[in-house]
């Protein structure tokens, strides 16, 4: 898997989540179905935008019954993870503990939320190589 080009913009961000939702791949219809559903936006829009992404190696296209079908070449995760990262970096310093620092303050996190970050930071310590010399 290649690594692709430059950072995706909110929309182009909005076509790859289709895409990622999709198991057979989407067309340029039905990407610009989808997302003029939600907002006035034209076809040919929707065409530059998914061939930038192509060209960019963000999506791959191949051609199934006469009609062009765009797939993701890079994995939703990967992705998320990257742009998780780089707004730590942005926003926050470098900083994931300001990041959470400032989640917890707010009234937008639920005690569910708290619940489900305490479980995954503790399987992340127990998880790291420095604790595991340090548990023996």
């Amino acid at each position: 898997m290649t690594t692709p080009e430059g950072k995706l913009t909110p929309v182009q961000f909005e076509i790859m989540q289709l895409i990622w939702s999709s198991e057979q791949g989407l067309t340029i219809g039905e990407i610009w179905e989808a997302i003029r559903s939600g907002r006035d936006v034209s076809r040919t829009t929707v065409l530059n935008l998914v061939d930038r992404l192509e060209k960019r190696g963000w999506l791959n296209r191949r051609k199934d019954e006469g009609v062009f079908q765009y797939d993701a070449a890079v994995e939703r995760q990967l992705v998320e993870s990257q742009l998780a990262a780089d707004f730590v970096t942005e926003f926050f310093d470098g900083s994931a503990a300001n990041l959470l620092m400032s989640l917890l303050g707010s009234e937008s996190i639920s005690k569910s939320d708290i619940q489900n970050l305490k479980r995954l930071l503790e399987e992340k310590v127990s998880k790291s190589p420095r604790n595991k010399g340090a548990a023996q």
